[in-house]
């Protein structure tokens, strides 16, 4: 029976502006989010590999580095794309929130841009231009130059995660010629020595080896199937101890940064965990009170670290396509619903105001004053008034929706097929071979 239209408009104004919001901001950060982290992976793989190679004079290893260069432009153009996505969705839903932290970390902004463009892009053609063009030792330190590079970008963005979940360094002062009633300043001398910023710039770097490691072990294991050649056997043993290395000393840094979040982000410590943490006044259980529980999603991330374990020491006895296709897909959702999890567990906040500061503006200028400041870094208080127009959109015309959901489904999957393609082509090496001694 066909569902008058009264009814699609009753359903889909259900969606508030903030679901939409968050629910784009995800989608994006999920598709950019494995990109970027396999650049950073790439980045630190690709000379490390070809300082291998030389050193013990096998070419194979200095053949995969060339191979998985062509790779790592492909996915660092396309990811950077979506980065680009992801900061017109946070200017045009989200612009008082871009508004602060642009005025308060813009130096960080700025670092990260200017190696995003001007320093890693050229390292990256640099070095692949380089191969068999310039002397083996002074082609790996410029690897190792694009790594650092690489590493710089995803390191000053990690500092705005941080920033986040716990605003170490910034001050509040009340000003009544303000729109919000109070302006920020911000004190650099705090900023990266907040606590929970280390454990997860750490933890997103290993873990980026490690997926990248899966990645190339999934792939070259499921073509050595067909092409049974030194090439994508050696790809596939040192990618599978890369992952079971780096899989476990990102799994020590999760779990750091989970610790620190507990200590300093009550907000998003209660949605992770499903209680309020010990030293949470109850008196401010309804100031730092999640919109979500995401407890679920935590035991599932947790369960499918340990299934990747146990499937990365079996492939270590066989090569099974099955397996390998099972650790390709589990390590992206893995990776996926950790980062989404993060994010979301913020909410109601957009930026969570730290628990150390409620005694000091309460004894500077009131109860009052300190709940305005925690209301106005909710994201529904950041959320352009625009976005309800968007709403409304959808709620008349709800195809838009779900033509945007076919349109993104053949996206991915054709950005599936030429990620697969970019590491499975058939490839010739054109540079002089070192011979093995």
């Amino acid at each position: 029976m066909k569902k008058p239209r009264w009814w699609n408009i009753e359903v889909m104004t259900m969606v508030s502006a903030t679901d939409i919001a968050v629910g784009l901001i995800a989608w994006a950060f999920s598709v950019h989010l494995p990109l970027v982290y396999t650049v950073l992976g790439l980045g630190w793989l690709l000379p490390t590999l070809e300082l291998i190679g030389y050193r013990r004079n096998n070419q194979v290893y200095v053949d995969l580095a060339h191979n998985m260069a062509n790779y790592l432009i492909t996915v660092y153009a396309i990811g950077g794309l979506f980065g680009t996505i992801i900061t017109v969705f946070l200017a045009g839903l989200l612009p008082i929130f871009t508004n602060i932290a642009g005025a308060l970390l813009w130096p960080v902004w700025g670092v990260a841009i200017a190696f995003g463009v001007a320093i890693a892009l050229p390292f990256i053609g640099f070095y692949y231009r380089g191969f068999g063009r310039i002397d083996p030792m002074k082609h790996v330190v410029i690897g190792y130059g694009m790594a650092v590079a690489l590493t710089v970008i995803p390191a000053m963005f990690r500092l705005v995660f941080a920033f986040i979940n716990y605003p170490a360094g910034v001050e509040v002062f009340k000003d009544e010629t303000s729109l919000v009633g109070f302006t920020l300043g911000i004190n650099w001398s705090q900023v990266f020595l907040n606590p929970t910023y280390a454990p997860l710039f750490l933890a997103t770097l290993f873990g980026a080896i490690a997926m990248t490691g899966i990645l190339i072990n999934s792939i070259f294991g499921w073509r050595y199937a067909i092409d049974k050649s030194e090439y994508r056997l050696t790809g596939y043993r040192i990618s599978n101890w890369i992952s079971l290395v780096f899989g476990v000393v990102y799994a020590l840094f999760a779990g750091l940064y989970l610790y620190e979040v507990y200590l300093y982000s009550p907000t998003v410590a209660w949605s992770i965990l499903s209680k309020p943490p010990a030293y949470l006044p109850s008196s401010l259980y309804s100031v730092y009170e999640p919109t979500m529980i995401l407890t679920g999603v935590f035991y599932m991330d947790v369960a499918l670290g340990i299934i990747l374990l146990i499937l990365i020491v079996l492939s270590f006895k066989f090569i099974n396509r099955s397996i390998l296709a099972l650790k390709l897909v589990l390590v992206l959702l893995l990776m996926i619903s950790a980062e989404v999890m993060n994010g979301l567990a913020h909410l109601p906040y957009a930026i969570v105001p730290p628990l150390s500061a409620v005694p000091k503006l309460v004894n500077a200028y009131g109860l009052q004053f300190t709940l305005q400041v925690a209301n106005t870094l909710k994201v529904s208080t950041l959320l352009t008034p625009e976005l309800n127009a968007l709403v409304q959109l959808v709620s008349v015309q709800p195809g838009l929706l779900y033509g945007s959901l076919v349109v993104f489904a053949i996206f991915n999957a054709l950005l599936l097929y030429v990620i697969y393609a970019a590491l499975s082509w058939k490839w010739t090496p054109q540079m002089p071979r070192v011979e093995k001694q």
